[in-house]
Order: structure tokens, then C-alpha cells, then sequence
């Protein structure tokens, strides 16, 4: 996959609000075909994709250069941090029943 498509692959990502960060170096993204694990190991990110495991070594998947887009647009996060308010609330909601 040429950097190019990666890159591409990533912004509509992270458009379609398929990113979403769990904590500081780490996120879930929901790709094409499954959802991956992206965390960050010291200087570097992982991703469990087929890509991140055998060729993550040389190059980035598209779903770490869309957590990576996604940690400088805090506007691509806005639906998914309302809906974990949402079901936040929710649970308060139903412990104090």
C-alpha cells in the first residue's frame, strides 16, 4: 500500500468518526474489516491489523496515522465522547435505581 493510500485511508478514518481514543497512547479504530487495538510502546505505535503485524516495522499502518490525526482534531472525537457521556450517565442512572 503506497503512503499515499495510507494516508488517504486514514483522513476517512477518521472523517467517519471510526477512531476512538481510550487514553493517552491508546485507541480502538474501527477499520474496514475488523476493529484494531492501537497502542503506543514507548517511542512507537502498534496496531494488531494483519499490516501492523508483519510490516509494522517499516511503516505505518492506517490506523495509527489515523490515531495520530485524530490526537491533533479534537473536533473527530465530539460524537463518540458524547455518547461515553451518554452511557456514563446511564450507568449512574442505574446503580442509584
Amino acid at each position: 500500500m503506497s503512503r499515499k493510500t495510507v494516508t488517504d485511508k486514514a483522513e476517512r478514518l477518521k472523517k467517519n468518526y471510526r477512531v476512538i481514543l481510550v487514553g493517552p497512547g491508546q485507541a480502538l479504530v474501527i477499520g474496514d474489516h475488523d476493529t484494531y487495538d492501537v497502542i503506543k510502546l514507548s517511542f512507537r505505535w502498534s496496531c494488531n491489523c494483519p499490516w501492523g503485524k508483519h510490516r509494522g516495522r517499516w511503516s505505518e499502518c492506517s490506523h495509527v496515522v489515523a490515531v495520530r490525526q485524530a490526537q491533533v482534531d479534537p473536533h473527530s472525537q465530539a460524537p463518540v465522547a458524547r455518547l461515553a457521556g451518554l452511557l456514563q450517565e446511564l450507568k449512574q442512572m442505574k446503580e442509584s435505581a
